[in-house]
Formats: C-alpha cells, structure tokens, sequence
C-alpha cells in the first residue's frame, strides 16, 4: 500500500482550520499525521460529526500502516509495538524501536527485586535514556494460584507492561483475570487453545500472540482470531536454535514482514515477536561451556531480531545486576538501528558549562550534532576540568563532515562567539578548537578576533592535552604580540 500524501489526508479533513488540535490549520494537522505528531482521533470535528463518519473511516484506513501497531500496559510506561510502513530504516524511518521484554519466572524467589531493579534501571547514552520495556512473567510452576500471585506481584512492584507466558490457557487466563485492568499481553494463542484464549482477549479488549512455528498455519490463525473479534494481535513464528535454525528463525520474521509490508497480507500485518530466551530450553547447557558464552549465543538471536525490525524480543540474559552487558548490548544496539535516518540528530547551539568554570577556564568549541557534542562534554568531565563547550550551528553535522561541507566554518563560529558573547565570560581570548577543523585556524582568528589552538582530533585526548599543552597566559602573550 503506497503511503499517502499530505494531500489526500487533508481531503479528508474538514478544512476548517479550527485549531483545536493545536495546529494552525488543517494542512498542518495532516502532515503531523503522517509524521505520528497526532492521531486521528484529535481531529475533534472529525470524530463527533456523525456526517464525517465516511471520511473519517476512509482516513483511519489509510493512514494505519501495513504493519499493524499494538498497545501493549497501560500509563506512562506503556509500549507500541509494530506500526511500520517499510521494510528498510533507510526507505523512510522505523517509527517504534524494538520492545525488550526480560523474562522472569513465576517459580524464582527474587521475582520482586528483579521486577523493581529493571522498572528502575535507566542508563543515559548520547542524550537518551535507554530502558527495559516489560517483563515477561513465565510459567514454570504449573501452578495457577501460584502464577496468579507472582502476576500480581508484579503489578504492585512494577509499573512495566507485563506479558504472561502459559501454554496452559485455564492457567494464563486465571493470571490475566487478576490483573486484566494493566491490559497484559497473553501468550500465547495456539491451534489447540485459540478459542478460548480468543474469546477472553476479546472480553477483556486485551492483546494476544498467536504462535505457531508453520507460518501457514500462523497466517490462519491470525486470520481465524481476527474474525473472533480480537483487534490487537502480535505473531510469534518461534524462535529455534541449533545449526541452521538461526536462519530459519531469520526468514520466518522476514517472510512475515514482506508479505505485511510488501504484499498488503492482512492476516501478516500484525507486530512479530522473537524469543531469543527460548536458547535455554533448548540448547543443553550442561556443558564445559562458561555462562557468558551461553548468554552470548542468546545476545546474538537478539541482536539479528533487532536489525531486521522485529517489534518484541524476550530476552533471560541481562536481568541482573551481574548480567548488565548482555542488556546494555541490546539496548546499544537498538539505539543505533533505530534513529532516525531522516533527521540529523542535533542539539541546540550555546553556551554549555561544565564544572564551574571561571574567567580563565578554557573554550572547546564542537558542533551541534548530538554524537559529536554529547562525547565530548563527557570527555571533558571525565577529566575532570572546569570549563566552557561553545557549540556551534553545523546543521546537526559531524565535524569532519561538516568542514568539509562548510557548515562549520570560520564565519559560524566567530557568530556563535559573539551572539552568546562568549569572550564576555572570560579574560582571555581563546578558543580551542577540533584538530579535524585545524584548516580553520587561520580564518577563525582572523573572524573572531581571537587566537585559536588546535586541539585533539578526538576527544579522548582532551585531559592529555590540556595537562601538556594548555598555557593560556603564553597564548594570549603570543596573541598580543601579533595583534601589536
């Protein structure tokens, strides 16, 4: 299905320009819509005009995307998993970033301080906070009165969206029953158990996974739950391991996004889930082999469901303290796969302080793009020093791309210098600019007015620099005696 434009979107609208949306017309609207800024429920004239029903039924058809998203918690920490256009990051953007779901079991004795340790843990890299994004509770018990108490536990500990996992479904449906009201996602519907699951997710307006590892046999479960009434859905065509299930489990989700994205498959245009946790139930472990490189095994299925858009993994590894590497290689991952390659990611231009710095502190002058800025404001802290990071508007470039390109230039930084006035905060007239802009020494002293040194090409470098090669009173003494 091609995407539509903002013009077919607006055809649909009222054209009133009414501004209770909080854009200034109708055409904005439309745009922000396609951009995900709105939905179209905030078109007020649009939902409570009965004579809109067909135009607002026609637009909520084609502004849903192929791929099918699904709300899965409720709150603040709720997560949308799937409701993507293209196959490809690079052919517009990935909208929602894979959801990490840690798997706990309903028999462990630490359930509870490993719930409130992933609902708290937060981990800031390059100006983002990364998280975990739910937790999967699993049924190993057999029990149900004890997977309904761990079920309830969860929620009263945990604000994270939960996923009940039980083949059972008198057991699943039991738990879901105790804490139907934070909207859990069920796992799982199979061929066997549909029917029952099916009719419960419906009553209760819940999510459900239908699974089954024969893809056409998943495809007509899909189809026969939607018929049942159950509106949200995500497809699990499971996750295998051994040699050559790697790639198995690598074409099924591919095969189920290109015929969701690609061919239009309704009954395929639902979220896909993976389970690299599944590694140990059925990998031995038993073996001469150390942990890490079991976990390992289980961080690489992850990683190879991350890059290919997989909407939820279930991951075992990472859910303690001791087992952080495993999560932060997920969540790094994730955050580099799914930025957007639309935009260039940018902060805004300024003055930063870092320390307390004083009149005689040094200026590092760097670009606004966010993974130039954010490295080297951590660098600065890191060795410990007092000082002023002046940011200069390159557009959100890299600085060896952005002097290349000339938005990082002599011209810009001497502007940037007088409009937040910085020599006004110091009593020396220094900049210190990156070694991969030192062909704009010359020009930069000539504009700013200023004596300009060359700093590290990385900065790594920076505490080393300023401990060997930082003189500012034999700077501005050369910098007079130029001037005279």
């Amino acid at each position: 299905m091609a995407r539509p434009s903002p013009l077919e979107v607006y055809a649909l609208l009222d054209k009133s320009n009414c501004k209770d949306c909080d854009r200034d017309t109708c055409m904005a609207f439309a745009t922000d819509l396609l951009e995900r800024n709105v939905v179209v429920q905030d078109c007020t004239h649009l939902m409570q005009d009965p004579k809109q029903a067909k135009k607002r039924n026609k637009l909520i058809k084609i502004v849903t995307p192929p791929q099918k998203p699904v709300t899965i918690g409720i709150g603040e920490r709720k997560c949308i998993v799937g409701g993507e256009e293209v196959l490809n990051r690079h052919q517009l953007t990935f909208y929602n970033e894979t959801q990490i779901f840690m798997q706990i079991a309903d028999d462990d004795p630490e359930i509870a301080e490993i719930a409130k340790y992933l609902t708290e843990l937060k981990i800031e890299r390059m100006g983002e906070v990364l998280q975990v994004n739910g937790i999967t509770l699993r049924c190993v018990s057999g029990d149900t009165e004890q997977f309904k108490l761990c079920s309830k536990k969860l929620t009263e500990v945990s604000d994270l969206p939960v996923m009940l996992a039980c083949l059972n479904p008198d057991i699943l449906l039991a738990a879901a029953t105790e804490i139907k009201e934070f909207k859990p996602l069920l796992y799982a519907a199979t061929k066997d158990s549909w029917e029952q699951v099916g009719k419960f997710a419906v009553e209760n307006n819940l999510p459900v996974v239908a699974v089954s590892n024969d893809l056409d046999q998943l495809l007509s479960l899909s189809a026969t739950l939607q018929k049942l009434g159950v509106k949200d859905l995500i497809l699990d065509a499971m996750t295998v391991f051994g040699p050559g299930n790697v790639a198995l489990t690598y074409d099924n989700i591919m095969q189920l996004r290109i015929a969701a994205i690609d061919k239009g498959d309704v009954n395929a245009g639902w979220p896909i889930m993976g389970v690299p946790a599944a590694y140990w139930s059925q990998v031995k472990t038993d073996d001469d082999k150390e942990l890490w490189e079991h976990q390992y095994q289980e961080i690489i299925m992850g990683a190879i469901m991350q890059s290919i858009d997989c909407s939820l993994i279930v991951m075992h590894s990472g859910k303690r303290k001791e087992d952080i590497w495993a999560l932060l290689a997920m969540m790094t991952l994730r955050q580099s796969i799914f930025s957007d390659p639309r935009i260039y990611p940018a902060v805004d231009a300024g003055i930063y302080i870092i320390g307390e710095p004083t009149e005689k502190s040094p200026i590092f002058v760097t670009s606004n793009y966010r993974l130039t800025k954010i490295p080297v404001e951590i660098d600065i802290k890191g060795a410990n020093l007092d000082a002023w990071l002046l940011v200069v508007d390159s557009e959100g470039i890299g600085i060896e791309s952005a002097v290349a390109g000339g938005q990082f230039n002599a011209g810009s930084i001497a502007e940037t210098v007088k409009e937040f006035k910085m020599f006004e905060k110091v009593n020396h007239r220094i900049l210190i600019i990156p070694g991969m802009a030192a062909r704009l020494s010359g020009a930069l002293e000539d504009e700013a007015d200023a004596f300009v040194v060359v700093g590290p090409r990385d900065s790594s470098g920076i505490g080393k620099y300023i401990k060997e090669q930082w003189n500012p009173e034999e700077f501005m003494k050369i910098y007079e005696d130029l001037k005279e």
